[in-house]
Formats: C-alpha cells, sequence, structure tokens
C-alpha cells in the first residue's frame, strides 16, 4: 500500500534529508528530495506528490511560503511541516494555512513514520470518498440525461449538473451543428460582462473544437501554454478549464468553465471529472439527435396513415390532428410527462385509423347511420387495433385506440367497459376526438355553437366522460378561448 504514496522531502540540511529518505524509503513510500522551497516547489509542479514533508526555515522560500504556493496553485498534496524553531502559534497558523500535521525538532524516526502513515491513510479515505462521490455525480448525470429524449433538454440538465458539481462563475458551451442558430451560449457575469475574458474563452473553444485538446488554465499554467497572455498584463485572475465533447469519430462540440479569484482553481480532478461528463454528455446528444430524426421519421408515417383516412372522409379532414392537439393540451395541463404526452399524440393521430376499413358509402353518409351502418361503423376501433396491432412499435397505442370510444357508464364500446376500467389516455382521447367532433362540421350537420358543446360536456361529464379530465378541458376551454366555431 505505502509504496504507492509518493513523498517530497525538503529540507536544507543534506543530513536530514538523507535520514529520512532512507527511514520513509524503508517503509515502501517512494520518496524526491529538495534542498529549498524553490526547488520543491518546481517540483510539486511537474509531477503528483502525495505528501509534501519541509522543514520550516529555510533559505530562498521557507516552509510556510512553500505551503502557500502550493495551496495557492491548488497542487493536491498533503503538507507535513518538520521544525526546530515552531510554537504553538506557528503549529496553528500552519493547520489554518492547509498543513496536515506539525512535528517539532528533535523527533524520533519512529514517531516521525508514525506521524506519515495517519497522514496517508486520512488521504486515502479521502481519496476513495471523492471517487465514490464522482461516480455517484456521475450516475445522477447519466440517468437525467438518460430521461432526456430532446437535445435541448439535454443541454440543459448538463449544463445543470456543471452548476451544481462544479460551481463555475461562467460557463461557455460551443456545440456548432447541434446549436446551428446560436452555436455558442454562454451563460455567467464573468463572461457577460469582461469582453476580453470572453474573447479569450471563445478563442480556447474554437481552438478546442478544432484540435481537441483539454485545458486547465489559471495564473501559474497560462504562461506554460501556447496562448498570447499579452491579453492580461496584469495577470490572469480566473480559473479555466475546457474539455470537448467527443464521438467515437466525430467532436460535437467543447465545453468551458470559468471561476475568479476569488474561488478556489480548478484541480487537475476536476478535470478529470469535467471530462467523465462531457463525454456521457455526448453520447446522450448523439441518443437524442437519433431519436429526434426517428420521431421525425414515426411522424410522417403517422402523418401519411391519418392522411390515408381522411382522403376516405372530407369532413374529418384534420380531425386526427386537432383530436392530437387537444389530447396533448389537457396532458400538459394534467402533468403528465413526456412518455404520456408523446403516447396520446400518437394515439390521437391514429384513434381513426380502422376507418380504412369501413365502406365510404357509411362514412360519408349526410343522414344518420341506420342501425346495421352504426354496427359496421362502431367495428373501425377493431380495426384499427388490427391494423396498428402487426407494428412492434405501435404496441403501446392499440389499446388507447382500441377503447377510445368506451363510456364511464359501460355504454360504449367495443367492450363496454365503466369507470376506471376504461384506460386513463383512453379516457383523454375519447373526450378530446368528442370535443372535436362537436366543433367541426360533419357530413350529417353542421358545427355545434360554443354554449350548446359546453353544455353537452357538462351534461356528459361522469357518464359518457371521465367528470375530472371534462372538468379540466372545460376550465381549458375557457380561460384560452382558443377559435374554434361558434354561433
Amino acid at each position: 500500500m505505502t509504496s504507492s504514496f509518493h513523498v517530497l522531502v525538503v529540507d536544507d540540511e543534506p543530513a536530514l534529508r538523507e535520514i529520512c529518505e532512507e527511514a520513509l524509503g524503508g517503509a515502501g513510500y517512494r520518496v524526491t528530495l529538495a534542498a529549498n522551497g524553490q526547488e520543491a516547489l518546481a517540483k510539486a509542479c511537474e509531477r503528483c506528490f502525495d505528501l509534501v514533508i519541509s522543514d520550516l526555515r529555510m533559505p530562498a522560500m521557507n516552509g510556510q511560503d512553500l505551503l502557500s504556493q502550493i495551496r495557492q496553485r491548488n497542487i493536491d498534496s498533503d503538507f507535513l511541516v518538520i521544525t526546530g524553531y515552531g510554537t504553538t502559534e506557528t503549529a496553528v497558523d500552519l493547520m489554518k494555512n492547509g498543513a496536515a500535521d506539525y512535528i517539532a525538532k528533535p523527533f524520533d524516526i519512529k514517531h516521525l513514520l508514525l506521524r506519515v502513515r495517519s497522514v496517508m491513510e486520512q488521504r486515502r479515505l479521502r481519496k476513495e470518498q471523492e471517487k465514490l462521490s464522482a461516480v455517484v455525480r456521475m450516475l445522477g448525470l447519466s440517468k437525467r440525461l438518460g430521461s432526456q429524449l430532446n437535445h435541448l433538454a439535454v443541454v440543459e440538465e448538463f449544463l445543470s449538473h456543471l452548476r451544481e458539481n462544479f460551481t463555475p462563475d461562467a460557463i461557455c458551451l460551443l456545440m456548432p451543428e447541434m446549436m446551428e442558430q446560436k452555436p455558442c451560449r454562454i451563460q455567467g457575469r464573468l463572461l457577460e460582462t469582461s469582453e476580453l475574458l470572453r474573447v479569450f474563452v471563445t478563442k480556447l473553444c474554437d481552438k478546442i473544437m478544432r484540435h481537441g485538446r483539454s485545458y486547465l488554465l489559471d495564473q501559474f499554467t497560462l504562461r506554460q501554454s501556447s496562448f498570447n497572455t499579452a491579453f492580461f498584463p496584469q495577470g490572469f485572475p480566473y480559473s479555466v478549464m475546457a474539455v470537448p465533447l467527443d464521438l467515437p469519430h466525430k467532436r460535437v462540440g467543447v465545453i468551458a468553465l470559468v471561476r475568479d479569484e476569488k474561488n478556489a482553481l480548478y484541480r487537475e480532478q476536476d478535470l478529470q471529472l469535467l471530462g467523465v461528463f462531457a463525454s456521457h454528455t455526448a453520447s446522450a446528444l448523439q441518443n437524442s439527435h437519433l431519436y429526434s430524426r426517428l420521431r421525425t421519421m414515426n411522424q410522417d408515417v403517422i402523418r401519411s396513415f391519418a392522411q390515408a383516412v381522411e382522403v376516405k372522409d372530407y369532413y374529418t379532414r384534420g380531425h386526427s390532428e386537432r383530436v392530437a392537439e387537444y389530447a396533448c393540451r389537457l396532458a400538459r395541463a394534467l402533468g403528465l410527462g413526456t412518455k404520456e404526452i408523446d403516447l396520446l399524440h400518437m394515439a390521437g393521430m391514429l384513434h381513426d385509423i380502422g376507418k380504412i376499413g369501413i365502406p365510404d358509402h357509411i362514412l360519408n353518409k349526410p343522414g344518420a347511420l341506420t342501425e346495421d351502418e352504426y354496427e359496421i361503423m362502431k367495428r373501425h376501433s377493431v380495426m384499427g387495433r388490427e391494423i396498428l396491432g402487426q407494428v412492434e412499435a405501435m404496441k403501446d397505442i392499440t389499446g388507447l385506440i382500441y377503447h377510445h370510444h368506451e363510456r364511464l357508464d359501460g355504454q360504449g364500446y367495443p367492450d363496454g367497459l365503466a369507470g376506471d376500467e376504461i384506460p386513463f389516455l383512453a379516457r383523454i382521447i375519447c373526450l378530446a376526438d368528442s370535443y372535436e367532433a362537436m366543433t367541426s362540421n360533419r357530413a350529417y350537420r353542421q358545427a355545434l355553437p360554443m354554449d350548446k358543446v359546453m353544455y353537452a360536456l357538462e351534461r356528459g361529464a361522469g357518464t359518457q366522460w371521465d367528470r375530472e379530465l371534462t372538468v379540466a378541458w372545460m376550465s381549458i376551454v375557457e380561460r384560452e378561448k382558443p377559435g374554434y366555431p361558434q354561433q
């Protein structure tokens, strides 16, 4: 276990460095030595150390300054101070500044090893907790992204998780293809008020879009990058991390997060987690894009089916689309989810598909149907289920189509179901279908005046239609006052 921990020992006394190296190496730690604070800081910026053991008083840069510089740079190393000049006040100050522990000279090697082992065990537990937290956050993002079927909803979910998990002061999201009208989305006061920073970050995103490299930039790392620091002659008082949103064979965008100098610098672990978030989001965006294309294709097929019925019946042209619209409007008012609304839209568009099998002279008869003709007409619910039952993708709506003429009092068809026996979504389709029929011109009559429609709805609530649904729909009609036919 200890062999995986890397310790940097900093002391201006060669003998003490050698003693610590021998003791720590014998205990299984990997050890690197530095003769002063400046040398130690340079090494800490180049590689990752789990622990820095530093003398307090050294030339060039003392231990307290070294600790401050490491913390300013957000270097993820624990810090243990050794000194022969310490006081209780010094120890308190060091601990407040982020030191993990404090050892006074002279010390016993066994005591040093016990302190180091204790600090490393706390670090191990902390790292395990951080990994668990990262996994939990990633799973939360994946779950929420998986529930979104629209790429704009995926983007909003992604941005919400970024704000929650990384607390940025500003966000820049570049997606040229999926946000064509406004490919670069900027949020946050920093980017909205500072044109210089906004230009810098957008250029950074453009560069990543072309070349794909991730960046972690702050006042310490910007000088080492290939960016022109002349933009910020007074220093770079920000912390920026930016990663690409990559698919196996395509880059779909770039995300950049910005913090100002008042907040902690982003760390390498933050950049890695952001990369994981970006990867999951890129996959979700691809899935939503494919779903959108499939949904568009399905809607075209559904619309063609509905039009096939309406070609036979002049007076029902537009009927299916209006039923779908009314059903979805009611569903949204009731607070139903996206899945239910999608099912209602498909069912509304296809609820009369079975009329393809009804003879034209019955469909277009200008007068009342005979008893035999009515029995034939009633078969369209059964025919609709038979037609769509052969399409696996339509299995969730066949029941809605089959039962959309059931009545709450059990006097409907085809099965004479009553009350809660009727599928809830089928009750919505039934109400929307009836309302559309009353407010449209038909072969056998003109559209009814709105006062008669509302009276019919009120009278049929609880017998023909679900009472709560009917009351909710009447409220929508009265509130929105849509331009339906009135006399």
